[in-house]
């Protein structure tokens, strides 16, 4: 096992991170700027309209996995209408459509975290999958609590407890996603 983290896979975790650690202190000022061009119901609309997309592919992977899996198909369709269900619920509530950007940021940093601790077993013999979910799910969990402690450092942004939760989600949402395409 490579206990120093710098693979390849690594490598794409830290380039990611390094992304959104970079665009957190400015997403405000981005959002401020497209509110000052187009109407906010406009700029709701439109992420909105994206987070919906994000719906409709994950509707389309659960058809890819029935496809290649049908065995799979009845657990990853279950999961997949809990995750659907919880962001309209979380929107009901919360009626930010901004902060159901979490879900499909940590998703893919969930199934980074995973892709890397899959390439760090490369080459031994097989590994219990199981460990290596939860391992990737406490990873990603952490590094959402982290970032969400930096953003409340930052001046125009703010920690919130929500948010946290929103972060473990999406990483939930990419390990299944990610278990739901692998094959066995």
């Amino acid at each position: 096992m490579n206990l120093y983290y710098f693979n390849r896979s690594w490598l794409g975790v830290y380039g990611y991170l390094l992304v959104v650690l970079i665009a957190t202190p400015w997403l405000p000022l981005l959002i401020e700027w497209t509110s000052s061009k187009w109407s906010e119901v406009l700029i709701s609309r439109l992420v909105l309209g994206v987070e919906v997309s994000i719906g409709g592919l994950l509707i389309i992977s659960a058809g890819v996995v029935f496809f290649f899996n049908a065995r799979k198909f009845p657990s990853f369709a279950l999961i997949i209408g809990g995750f659907i269900a919880f962001a309209w619920v979380f929107y009901l509530v919360i009626p930010n459509p901004y902060e159901l950007t979490h879900l499909p940021e940590y998703a893919i940093l969930g199934a980074l975290v995973l892709h890397a601790l899959k390439g760090d077993m490369e080459g031994s013999e097989k590994v219990a999958e199981r460990p290596l979910y939860l391992r990737s799910a406490v990873i990603t969990g952490v590094v959402g609590t982290i970032d969400e402690l930096y953003q409340g450092l930052l001046p125009l942004r703010y920690f919130a407890w929500y948010d946290v939760l929103l972060n473990g989600v999406g990483g939930l949402l990419g390990l299944t996603l990610f278990w739901g395409i692998s094959r066995e």
